[in-house]
């Protein structure tokens, strides 16, 4: 087993969150033998969410098993709606008797996936290896986390981004002030919501031709709407973003259109001139993103975007 230098990581801040107390508090020990002392234990989902509220610590392990909500608690970590740094390392243990858990781990946002049992040994030798080889990030316009793709995959230009690691910092001998932390999670979530906008581009362009194909061939149903309807979500995500942004008028412009497009949902069987126009306008976000050479989503992507942004 990896074994970590107890002069430097006794404070590094570590919230396990194991419903079973025979593992939780066999997890505990093991930590603390290897100098980790500051490891704080939560039988709750509740408790476990107070404590990130209140202090933000250098990695969370938790069971899935702990509370259904734990991958939207993760997720809403990593879009920064809980606690005041969503770049924390995350391993989830989860079960393998369902076969969904691990893709619900990995679209959460997690950095590590183990499946149970997981012995103490082996989570505190995955986690020095997480901390230390952690993945860059990436973004769309419904994920944050770490880049999944494979070296052997097709050749991404993808924004990978390089987020705050305050385990590894830790390790490393270097600290950081809450007001450190706080500029630093700010700089980086500067670079998550430009790259944000970025795959909003993309998606907006994606869906804009399909609808426009489908108005012209005439194929008029519900699956027409439904992308309408994605349409306006993701307008109003990049009006949210572009806000953030400091894009006051990007994000006015965004919203303006949103409203258009949800105006041409509720009529979707009775285009107007003008709605069809604001689609027409909408694709030139997607020319301008093939102009910068960014490939586009792949119908396999989009069709899993359009899932997740309609329920």
């Amino acid at each position: 087993m990896k074994k970590f230098e107890k002069d430097k990581v006794g404070d590094i801040e570590i919230y396990l969150g194991e419903p079973n107390e025979q593992v939780r508090e066999s997890m505990r020990a093991m930590m603390r033998d290897q100098g980790l002392r500051r490891t704080r234990t939560f039988a709750r989902i509740d408790d476990l969410v107070n404590a990130i509220k209140e202090v933000p610590p250098d990695l969370l392990i938790a069971a899935d098993d702990i509370d259904p909500s734990l991958y939207s608690i993760v997720r809403d970590i990593r879009h920064f709606k809980l606690g005041r740094n969503p770049f924390i390392l995350i391993s989830l243990m989860v079960s393998g008797e369902k076969d969904d858990n691990v893709k619900r781990a990995i679209l959460a946002g997690a950095d590590d996936i183990l499946i149970k049992p997981v012995s103490p040994g082996k989570m505190l030798e995955r986690v020095a290896h997480t901390a230390a080889n952690r993945t860059p990030f990436i973004v769309t316009t419904d994920y944050v986390g770490p880049e999944r793709r494979r070296q052997s995959d097709r050749p991404s230009k993808i924004r990978q981004l390089t987020v705050v690691n305050t385990f590894r910092d830790k390790m490393n001998g270097n600290r950081m002030t809450q007001a450190e932390l706080g500029r630093a999670v700010e700089g980086c979530m500067n670079d998550v919501m430009a790259a944000r906008m970025d795959s909003h581009g993309l998606k907006l362009g994606y869906f804009c031709n399909l609808i426009l194909k489908a108005y012209e061939e005439n194929l008029i149903d519900k699956v027409l709407e439904e992308r309408l309807l994605v349409l306006v979500s993701v307008l109003e995500d990049a009006a949210r973003t572009a806000r953030v942004l400091g894009e006051s008028e990007l994000s006015q412009i965004c919203t303006q259109m949103a409203r258009q497009v949800e105006e041409l949902a509720e009529k979707y069987d009775t285009p107007s001139d003008e709605t069809l126009a604001t689609i027409r306008k909408l694709t030139k976000a997607f020319e301008k993103a093939k102009a910068a050479n960014i490939p586009p989503p792949t119908p396999e992507k989009a069709e899993d975007e359009t899932q997740s942004a309609t329920g």
